[in-house]
């Protein structure tokens, strides 16, 4: 999840074949085009999405404001198996992001230099934290 107002280009970088959702601003969609013209998904689930925001708004309300749709798209019920995991760039993880991400069962997070993963209950467990 990218709500990196300027990610732009380093879109490219991301590996083909991970779910990206990256927020629509003019920079980040003249990346979106380019890079999605290159890349063909090999399903309805992988491969790139944007998602249109306030532009007055805050990289952490468009994360929020994202989460259910994501959740429809990636959740129990459409994908085996769900999402669990999720990195996020241009945001830091903050109390609301905590409360928000708790409501999907997201109960762990690491900071990166850019944002942070987050992880569910069942992922921790998984990966013997």
């Amino acid at each position: 999840m990218i709500v990196d107002p300027a990610f732009g280009q380093r879109l490219r970088d991301i590996p083909v074949g991970e779910p990206v959702w990256i927020v629509d601003t003019d920079i980040n969609r003249l990346a979106y085009e380019a890079v999605g013209k290159e890349r063909k998904p090999e399903s309805y689930l992988i491969g790139l999405s944007s998602f249109k925001v306030d532009p007055k708004g805050s990289p952490e309300t468009w994360l929020i404001s994202e989460l259910e749709t994501i959740d429809r798209h990636h959740g129990e019920e459409s994908h085996d198996p769900p999402w669990s995991v999720i990195t996020v760039i241009g945001t830091k993880w903050t109390e609301r992001i905590q409360k928000e991400f708790g409501r999907f069962g997201f109960r762990s997070h690491a900071d990166t230099p850019e944002g942070f993963v987050a992880r569910k209950e069942e992922a921790n467990r998984l990966a013997g934290d």
